[in-house]
């Protein structure tokens, strides 16, 4: 049996982060956020494809509606002023034939629900700081590069 104490006084979380449940990238993610990012304290929304679940209210409605329910719930519960948003290069759920994406467009689209979301964020949350990125493995070691 493992026993786990915490601490008696909740920290501050700086941000809400939603990534890609993508196994290969996790050790990675988390070297960003708290190495490249800076952030001591962050809530993790985990999904396959990450940010995308938001973006899907006309493909997949119930998925959008449970991303946000989730993000909504995240957000109050954590009063985060900074939301960070990371998708990754070769992502097997935009790969998916089910949402017909052209493979050499991908990294492109991707950029664009990134965009969308940042927009969408504000409409929803107000005026939170929203972080893009996008991630590629290269060599063992993984590249964050921001998307404006």
């Amino acid at each position: 049996m493992v026993e786990a104490h915490p601490s008696s006084s909740t920290p501050a979380v700086g941000a809400v982060v939603i990534h890609c449940s993508e196994a290969a990238f996790q050790p990675y993610y988390q070297e960003f956020l708290k190495r490249g990012l800076h952030l001591e304290s962050y809530a993790v929304f985990a999904v396959p494809g990450g940010p995308h679940c938001l973006t899907l209210a006309d493909t997949f409605p119930r998925f959008s509606w449970a991303g946000w329910r989730w993000m909504e719930f995240l957000m109050q519960q954590t009063k985060a002023e900074r939301i960070v948003l990371i998708a990754h290069d070769d992502c097997r759920w935009y790969h998916d034939p089910r949402f017909g994406f052209d493979p050499k467009g991908i990294p492109a689209r991707q950029a664009a629900d990134l965009q969308l979301l940042r927009r969408r964020m504000a409409e929803h949350f107000g005026e939170k700081r929203v972080d893009l990125y996008f991630a590629q493995l290269e060599g063992g070691r993984a590249r964050f590069e921001v998307v404006t």
